[in-house]
């Protein structure tokens, strides 16, 4: 099963979900990360993770080409959960991946250029939806929004017009915890299970886990 955290634009906090999400569900799930982002975040974030002996390190794979891709998602499987970080730009080996998923999630705060690149973003979903003939519905996340800001109408509503988008009810706000722990190689229930932090995380892991009927 394939999860792809996909945008096209950098900086939206795409590794730092896909670290919360894969090791969130490594407790109760066979999950393995795909880093496709040529900043390797995720792996270097995992050699942190690996030096604390109370932490159980993630699985991550590489690969340098399309086709050592697909024969690794040629191998995919229900009993296996698949985290592919994908890099912040338009590549063969993201539409690879947006393809082949069983959920794209795509974070988006309300700054006006992350969402105005959600309207180039169409145009890549248009061109993987014609090859593959069927909608690729992208589950956009509200991420990075100020905790003071309430009213997200406006917001909700420019998501919304497009067939291709599909809002999750989660949203992820500005806390310092996200960079925190990741400094030390841990998401942020493992940095503090009592934090704001760590309660929209787990709201989200448990949306997750109902939208892909994980038991």
């Amino acid at each position: 099963m394939l999860i792809v955290v996909s945008h096209q634009k950098g900086g939206v906090g795409k590794s730092t979900i896909a670290w919360n999400i894969a090791t969130g569900l490594q407790k109760k799930y066979a999950v393995e990360v795909v880093d496709l982002d040529v900043q390797q975040t995720l792996f270097y974030t995992n050699e942190i993770r690996k030096s604390n002996p109370k932490l159980k390190p993630l699985i991550v794979k590489r690969f340098e080409s399309v086709n050592d891709f697909k024969m690794y998602i040629q191998g995919d499987s229900d009993d296996r959960l698949s985290i592919v970080d994908v890099g912040g730009f338009d590549s063969d080996m993201a539409r690879v991946a947006i393809a082949s998923a069983d959920l794209v999630i795509t974070p988006v705060s309300n700054k006006n250029f992350e969402l105005l690149g959600l309207r180039t973003f169409e145009n890549t979903l248009d061109d993987i939806s014609e090859a593959i003939n069927d909608t690729v519905v992208v589950k956009v996340l509200l991420n990075n929004i100020n905790p003071k800001k309430t009213k997200l109408d406006d917001l909700k509503e420019f998501v919304g017009k497009s067939k291709y988008f599909d809002l999750l009810d989660t949203i992820l706000r500005t806390r310092v915890d996200y960079d925190r722990s990741v400094g030390q190689g841990k998401n942020v229930i493992e940095y503090d299970k009592s934090s704001k932090a760590s309660s929209e995380v787990k709201s989200l892991l448990k949306e997750l886990k109902a939208i892909l009927k994980l038991k």
